[in-house]
C-alpha cells in the first residue's frame, strides 16, 4: 500500500485559494493547484491556512495600488483573493483590537520574491496607519527601502535585488483609539561583508557602488571612473541588470536619503567613503627586490608613493599617505618589552587591504542605519506597540557554497524551527482546547542540525576554536569536524576531496568549501590601520571608526567571530 500513487483531489477543488481545501494535501497536489492558479489565472497569492504563499512573478503587476488597500481594509482574510494586503490587513486588525505587539516573517529560497513581499507589507501599514499629521512620517517609512536596498542588496546569479542581510523592522502604532503610524526602527543583521572585495562569476557588488559610478559626474572631485575600472566591481563580468538604469537609481537613493533627513553634506561624506573604499581596491602591491640584489623578495610589498588610487582615497577621507602606506604593508608585532615591525608578502598585503574596505563599509551601512532609526524614531514618552516584519536573506545552495551560505542558511534553520513550533504546535493546542478529535502530527523537527552547528564541539565552537589557535587553518578545522561531528546524522563527508564538509539541512544538503573560513569568521582589522583612520581630518571617517568603541564592533583579533555573532543574531531574531 505504500508504493501507491498520491490519491488525486475532485476537479472541483482544483484551484482552490486555500491549499487547507483540498481533500488529500500533499505534495503534488500542492504544487499543482500552484501551478493551476499561477499559470492558469495568473494568481500568484494562495492561502494555506494561516501562512500566505507567494510565487514570484519576476513582473511588475497592478497589484498594489492605493484602491486595493481601500478594498482590503476592514475584510477578514479569506473574504477576499489571496493578497500580501489581506495578511497586512490582518495584522492591523489584531494591534487594533489586542493592543499587541504583532510580527510577519517572510521566508522562502533566494529570489522567491520576500524583500518585495515585506515592502508592500509596509507600504499598507503606511497607509492604513496614516493620518494628515503624519504624512512625513510615511514618506520616511518608504523612503528607508530604496536605501537599504542601495547599500544592502546586490545582483547575484539567483536574483537582480537579492538582500545580502537580514533585516527586522518595527513599525510603531500610537496605543490609543487612533493607532496612527507614528515611526519606526530597523535592526540589521549580517551584512556579506565579503561582497564587498569579491564577488562569484555573474554577480554583482552592492547597488550602491554602480550607482556612483553611473552618477560620477556630480562629486568630480572623488576621482571616479566607469565600474569597469575598479578591481572590487569587475570580478564577477556581470556589470549592467536588464531593464534597470544605476543612474535612475542613483537618483531615487539620493531622493530617499534628503527624505529621510541626510543633508547635501551628509551625503557628500557618504559618497567619499564608499568612492574611498573603490580606490582601495585599486592600489598595487609590488614585490620589493632584496637589498644589494635584483632577487625578488617574496616575503615583502611596498605600494609606489605615486600610486594613484591610494593617494586619492587618502585624500578623500583626509588621511596620512605615509601612515596608511606602512601599514597596509607592515604589521606590528608586540613582545613584553618591545615591538618588532615584520613586511608582509604580497598576498598578505592585499588580504589586509581587503580586510580593511569590508571594516569600513560595514561601518559605513551601520551608521546609516543608525541614522535612519533616529529620523524614524517615533516620541519616547509615547505609549507605542509595533507590527514587526522580518525579511531575511533565504536559503542558498550554489556550486561553491562558502562561510557567507553557511551563515545565511544556519539562519533559515532557526527561522524553519519558529515556524514548525507556531503553525504545528500551536494549531494543534488550538485543536485540543476546542475538543476536536485530533491524531497529533508528528513535525519534522530540525532541532538536530541546530545542535550540529550549535553545541560544544559542534561546528561553530570547532571554528572559533581553530580561529584562536596560533597556526589554526581551514585543513586543520575540517580534520576536527569529521572527527568531532561525523556522529551527527546530518553531518557527512563528500565523496571526493578532504577541503569539504556536507549538512544536511531542511530544504537541501549543500556542500560547503572550507577555504576561507577562518579568515572569514576572524573578521578582523589591524589596530595600526583602525588609528590611521581615527585620525583623520575628515569627521564621518573619524565617527566610522570610534562606533567600535561603542560595542557596536571590534577590531582585534580576541574580538567576537562573526560565527558567534550570528548565533547570538539568530537567538534574538
Amino acid at each position: 500500500a505504500g508504493d501507491l500513487p498520491p490519491l488525486r483531489n475532485p476537479a472541483i477543488l482544483i484551484g482552490q485559494n486555500d491549499l487547507t481545501a483540498l481533500s488529500y494535501l500533499h505534495e503534488p497536489d500542492v504544487l499543482y493547484n500552484l501551478e493551476v492558479r499561477f499559470c492558469d489565472r495568473q494568481a500568484i497569492y494562495t492561502y494555506c491556512g494561516i501562512v500566505l504563499v507567494a510565487i514570484n512573478p519576476y513582473a511588475e503587476l497592478p497589484l498594489y495600488g492605493a484602491d486595493l488597500i481601500r478594498a482590503y481594509r476592514g475584510h477578514a482574510m479569506g473574504e477576499l483573493e489571496p493578497h500580501i494586503f489581506a495578511v497586512s490587513e490582518e495584522a492591523y486588525a489584531k494591534l487594533e483590537r489586542e493592543k499587541c505587539d504583532i510580527s510577519i516573517i517572510v521566508s522562502g529560497e533566494s529570489g522567491a520574491g520576500k524583500t518585495v513581499s515585506a515592502k508592500y507589507a509596509m507600504r499598507y501599514f503606511a497607509a492604513v496607519g496614516g493620518s494628515e499629521s503624519e504624512t512625513q512620517i510615511e514618506k520616511k517609512v518608504l523612503a528607508s527601502s530604496p536605501i537599504m536596498e542601495a547599500i544592502g542588496n546586490a545582483k547575484t546569479t539567483r536574483n537582480d535585488n537579492s538582500s545580502r542581510f537580514g533585516k527586522f523592522t518595527k513599525l510603531l502604532f500610537l496605543n490609543n483609539h487612533s493607532m496612527a503610524l507614528t515611526g519606526g526602527t530597523m535592526q540589521t543583521y549580517l551584512l556579506e561583508k565579503s561582497r564587498v572585495v569579491f564577488q562569484a562569476p555573474g554577480e554583482r557588488n552592492y547597488h550602491i557602488f554602480y550607482q556612483l559610478c553611473a552618477g560620477r559626474d556630480q562629486w568630480p572631485e572623488l576621482m571616479l571612473d566607469h565600474q569597469d575600472k575598479f578591481h572590487f566591481l569587475n570580478q564577477g563580468e556581470s556589470p549592467n541588470i536588464n531593464k534597470l538604469s544605476d543612474k535612475d537609481q542613483f537618483e531615487d537613493t539620493l531622493a530617499a536619503l534628503k527624505t529621510l533627513g541626510f543633508d547635501d553634506a551628509e551625503i557628500g561624506d557618504i559618497m567619499k567613503v564608499i568612492a574611498s573604499v573603490l580606490h582601495l581596491g585599486n592600489v598595487v602591491f609590488n614585490h620589493r627586490q632584496k637589498s644589494q640584489s635584483q632577487e625578488v623578495d617574496s616575503e615583502a610589498c611596498s605600494i609606489a608613493s605615486n600610486d594613484l588610487h591610494l593617494n586619492v582615497a587618502c585624500d578623500i577621507l583626509q588621511l596620512d599617505r605615509a601612515e596608511l602606506r606602512k601599514w597596509l604593508v607592515t604589521r606590528q608585532i608586540e613582545s613584553m618589552n618591545d615591538s618588532v615591525l615584520i613586511p608582509m608578502n604580497k598576498q598578505t598585503a592585499e588580504a589586509t587591504r581587503d580586510a580593511l574596505a569590508k571594516h569600513i563599509y560595514a561601518e559605513l551601512f551601520q551608521h546609516i542605519v543608525q541614522k535612519i532609526n533616529r529620523n524614524l524614531a517615533g516620541s519616547k514618552k509615547q505609549n507605542c506597540c509595533f507590527i514587526g516584519v522580518l525579511d531575511i536573506y533565504g536559503f542558498e545552495t550554489f556550486d561553491i557554497n562558502s562561510f557567507e551560505q553557511f551563515c545565511i542558511n544556519y539562519a533559515n534553520e532557526k527561522l524553519q524551527q519558529q515556524f514548525n513550533q507556531h503553525v504545528f504546535k500551536l494549531e494543534q493546542e488550538q485543536y485540543l482546547r476546542e475538543g476536536i478529535e485530533w491524531t497529533m502530527i508528528d513535525f519534522y523537527d530540525n532541532q538536530p542540525c541546530i545542535d550540529l552547528i550549535e553545541s560544544k564541539l559542534g561546528i561553530l565552537d570547532l571554528l572559533d576554536e581553530e580561529c584562536r589557535m596560533p597556526r589554526g587553518s581551514d585543513e586543520s578545522w575540517v580534520g576536527k569536524l569529521m572527527e568531532k561531528c561525523i556522529k551527527y546524522k546530518h553531518f557527512d563527508r563528500p565523496r571526493f576531496g578532504t577541503s569539504a564538509f556536507l549538512i544536511k539541512h531542511f530544504s537541501d544538503t549543500v556542500q560547503y568549501e572550507s577555504r576561507g573560513f577562518l579568515e572569514k569568521n576572524r573578521d578582523t582589522v589591524s589596530r595600526e590601520l583602525v588609528s590611521v583612520l581615527k585620525a583623520s581630518g575628515m569627521r564621518l571617517c573619524q565617527r566610522l571608526m570610534l562606533a567600535q568603541e561603542e560595542g557596536h564592533s571590534e577590531v582585534d583579533a580576541k574580538s567576537q567571530a562573526a560565527g558567534v555573532k550570528i548565533m547570538v543574531s539568530a537567538a534574538r531574531s
